[in-house]
């Protein structure tokens, strides 16, 4: 959401003051305090289940880093405040209703990003200060840009196939799942555990996603590879996957019982032999330093895989110093996500337009002049609000930068204002809805705005 420089407009650094609990402050305060929670929460389970359940992006991974930022302060600062299904005690979104569900025995948790060589060596201090006199090995693995998958085998034979979901609560679709070819129906080699579930990625490469959208061309194509692949797998009809060229990469061991193993590198050997196929260039780094050598040149190289990739994953090798370090909110400790910087292009903003959303939030959109961002053709990128078109400045006819946040969402970055002639247009928000003509409400101190009438045709639309 894995994604770039906007910052939540009620955002603010944490200090080390202590904060007056909600008992000191006056009732007024206190409500907008709760209030405040409650629409973080709000924005960010809005968040998941966009990404997670309808594979359609809505935040960058920015954005949705400073909401849970913002969040966990507020709940360590205000205990009273927690509850149960809090996001920051959960790691994703529900999954679809209408197919079958499975509970992941060991949740499948998602990962903390670091976005520079500083954000690394944090993250690898925080570790120090659990285990002091640790020497540690890490596992580098690129960070495919796909659908995590747990699969689950019992003695030997493939028996469930199912999303991640909310870490909790996946979706199992294991009828698809036997389609794909890189998916083993059953174990190989002579050290077969009882039961095991092995988690992996399934992507579709560069070229199977562009054959797919010459083949769709009269219908709706695929915005990239990551929702050609959840979008394919998620088929009423399996004989459909079967024909989408689906593949896999095997990562981790989710859990096992009848075996042992002691590290991440002797999990990945296990996936090997029995008969998974595993990224090629995984690496072994002594150092942290090895680590950033290792994401600096895939960085560069990225561009040349068959795949795409948005970043490398860091593991702490053994298995001991992983338990040892455990898990915090919702990221395990001695895992991180090296995210790479998006690719950025310069277009015209032809025009800012408006869609009313089913709640009736007006959403502006710009209009671009069509540009190729890493071989996908971008005509149209999200603004999130009045707001967010002021802060940055744009105005109708200026040169542009876009990007792919996370590589998946067209955003406007900001105005080139060096190529300003003067002709462009300051935007304003129209003041009746567009369908249906009622007068646009404005919310006093946010950036916000809402068709009121609840009889909107847009309220009716299907997500």
């Amino acid at each position: 959401m894995d994604e770039q420089q906007t910052t939540p407009k009620n955002y603010s650094q944490p200090d080390d003051s202590a904060s007056p609990s909600l008992e000191d402050t006056g009732h007024s305060e206190a409500e907008e305090l709760e209030a405040h929670v409650a629409s973080l929460r709000h924005s960010i389970e809005e968040a998941n289940y966009q990404y997670y359940v309808k594979d359609n992006p809505t935040l960058t991974d920015a954005e949705y880093d400073q909401l849970m930022i913002e969040l966990l302060r507020l709940e360590e600062e205000h205990p009273e405040l927690q509850t149960p299904d809090s996001p920051t005690q959960r790691v994703g979104a529900g999954p679809v209703q209408d197919v079958a569900q499975h509970r992941h025995p060991v949740p499948m948790l998602s990962l903390a990003n670091a976005r520079n060589e500083a954000e690394l060596q944090a993250w690898h201090k925080r570790a120090l200060n659990i285990l002091p006199n640790a020497t540690f090995e890490y596992v580098c693995e690129l960070k495919i840009d796909g659908l995590a998958m747990a699969l689950t085998y019992e003695q030997g034979r493939l028996s469930v196939g199912a999303t991640r979901g909310d870490g909790l609560i996946g979706e199992d679709w294991t009828p698809n799942i036997r389609t794909l070819r890189t998916i083993p129906q059953k174990l190989r080699g002579e050290q077969i555990p009882e039961k095991v579930e092995v988690r992996g990625e399934i992507y579709m490469s560069t070229k199977s996603f562009e054959q797919l959208n010459e083949q769709m061309k009269d219908d709706k194509l695929f915005a990239n590879p990551r929702n050609a692949a959840a979008g394919s797998l998620r088929q009423k009809d399996a004989r459909i996957t079967a024909t989408r060229h689906l593949d896999f990469f095997g990562y981790q061991i989710g859990y096992m019982q009848g075996m042992d193993f002691y590290s991440q590198s002797q999990a990945l050997q296990l996936i090997r032999d029995w008969g998974f196929p595993v990224n090629p260039y995984i690496q072994l780094a002594k150092s942290l330093d090895e680590v950033m050598d290792y994401c600096q040149k895939w960085e560069k190289e990225r561009f040349n895989l068959p795949y795409e990739i948005d970043g490398v994953v860091i593991k702490i090798n053994d298995l001991a110093q992983q338990q040892e370090l455990g898990t915090v909110a919702r990221d395990p400790r001695w895992s991180i996500a090296f995210k790479y910087p998006p690719t950025q292009v310069a277009t015209k903003l032809l025009d800012i337009r408006v869609n009313i959303g089913r709640t009736g939030s007006v959403n502006p959109w710009a209009a671009l002049e069509p540009v190729n961002i890493r071989g996908v053709t971008v005509s149209r990128a999200a603004l999130h609000n009045e707001g967010d078109v002021q802060r940055k400045d744009l105005r109708i006819g200026d040169w542009v930068l876009v990007q792919r946040a996370g590589e998946v969402i067209p955003q406007v970055v900001k105005p080139v204002e060096e190529r300003r002639t003067g002709q462009e247009e300051v935007y304003h928000l129209p003041e009746r809805c567009p369908l249906c003509d009622t007068p646009i409400l404005r919310i006093p101190d946010q950036a916000m705005a809402y068709c009121p009438n609840e009889e909107c045709p847009a309220r009716n639309l299907e997500s």
